[in-house]
């Protein structure tokens, strides 16, 4: 497997490889070196392999540029090439767009097969990922090397001469079938359903000590220009005479993203959002279920409408009803399970009007919880039975 981040940090791959290990495969994953960590170690069964390439803003940066210009990233490829001549490696698994071109740039020469895994619209993510960069230099770096334009023909490349392709949500395979005009029997979907365990995390009760008493909503997560929460926080303008009503940020981003909430929460004078801050994956289960709704308000764009968070399925086994946009995958399944509403993305009124409506009836947000559960821990939209199509296109291979 190839990671262009350090490891252990990425939930997907962890499940992935979990799942793998299981059904009697051997993984090898290369990835960035973060400091102090080795080079070297058996991590819960899988043997990584960490480079340097980067563990800083600016070094990650010029690593960018380079493997924009052709594709290839010189150090990815240098390690490839001896970690599956010494290991006898015969499939590479390629965790999202960016090290495509250097696991294709060695199909032939090493004789080994390339599965590519799209976490997500990658040329469209980059559009999002880079509007609230304001650094002059900054901006013309990812104008000039981190194109969206100059990716998507990349994408259509990749797509056609890797072996299989792995899409996070049906609307991805939809997409790239149309965009590339690709068999879709390449396509196979994993997408990022939960583990059952999830709910056996211990209940921490002290979590929304500050909050007690009060109707909360929760965003739970990392926080990104995407993400819709500055939508979240500008509806709770419109619900600010109720007081009881509060709403709970668990999580963080980047200093430019979470400057921007907080200087938004202070241009609309408000008191009823809070920053809990980073918090550790442990207590997740925690501040999802002893919440009173939680949250996705991600905006609708290229990006999002072709992928999907693990905390739509977390939040269903949760058991408390979700609040979503109307992203086209959070719209589809939330109907389909009838475990929350939906209200039209980047419209904070219509996000206000949500919440009352749930606030309101405590019978309709009992149901819409049971119908979470029963879709999740109950039903099959679970990890344990998402695991198998991965299984099974390995199986095949």
């Amino acid at each position: 497997m190839l990671l262009n981040a350090p490891y252990p940090a990425d939930i997907r791959v962890k499940k992935e490889s979990d799942a793998l290990l299981k059904a009697g495969f051997e993984i090898h994953l290369l990835c960035l070196r973060k400091k102090d960590q080795v080079s070297s170690e058996k991590f819960e069964g899988i043997n990584v392999h960490r480079i340097d390439a980067g563990k800083n803003n600016y070094q990650l940066a010029f690593w960018d540029v380079i493997m924009s210009l052709n594709f290839v990233h010189p150090k990815f490829k240098r390690a490839i090439r001896n970690v599956i001549h010494a290991e006898k490696i015969n499939v590479i698994h390629v965790h999202d767009l960016p090290l495509a071109g250097t696991a294709l740039s060695l199909k032939k020469e090493l004789d080994v097969k390339v599965v590519l895994d799209m976490h997500e619209n990658y040329p469209e993510a980059l559009r999002t990922w880079f509007k609230w960069k304001k650094n002059p230099i900054v901006r013309l770096k990812n104008a000039l090397f981190m194109n969206p334009e100059h990716w998507t023909k990349f994408e259509r490349k990749a797509c056609e001469e890797c072996d299989q392709i792995i899409a996070v949500v049906e609307e991805m395979k939809e997409r790239i079938t149309k965009e590339h005009a690709l068999n879709p029997e390449k396509i196979h979907v994993v997408t990022n359903t939960e583990d059952k365990d999830f709910i056996n995390q211990k209940i921490d009760y002290s979590v929304y000590e500050s909050l007690a008493g009060k109707f909360i909503l929760t965003y739970s997560g990392g926080v990104g220009p995407h993400r819709g929460v500055d939508t979240a926080i500008r509806g709770m303008k419109y619900l600010q005479q109720n007081k009881n009503i509060q709403l709970a940020i668990v999580g963080f981003g980047s200093p430019s993203v979470m400057n921007s909430l907080e200087e938004l929460v202070k241009e609309l004078d408000l008191d009823n959002v809070h920053f809990f801050g980073y918090q550790p994956f442990s207590k997740f289960f925690s501040y999802m279920s002893l919440t009173d709704v939680n949250i996705i308000p991600h905006q609708s764009n290229g990006h999002t409408d072709n992928t999907v968070p693990h905390k739509l399925f977390q939040g269903m086994m949760a058991g408390k009803p979700l609040l979503v946009s109307s992203c086209a995958p959070l719209k589809r399944i939330v109907e389909n399970c009838q475990s929350g509403l939906v209200f039209e993305a980047n419209n904070p009124k219509d996000f206000a009007d949500k919440v009352n409506a749930l606030y309101e009836s405590k019978n309709e947000r009992d149901q819409l919880a049971n119908n979470g559960i029963k879709a999740t821990v109950d039903g099959n939209l679970n990890w344990e039975t998402t695991q198998h199509a991965l299984i099974d296109l390995y199986n095949s291979i």
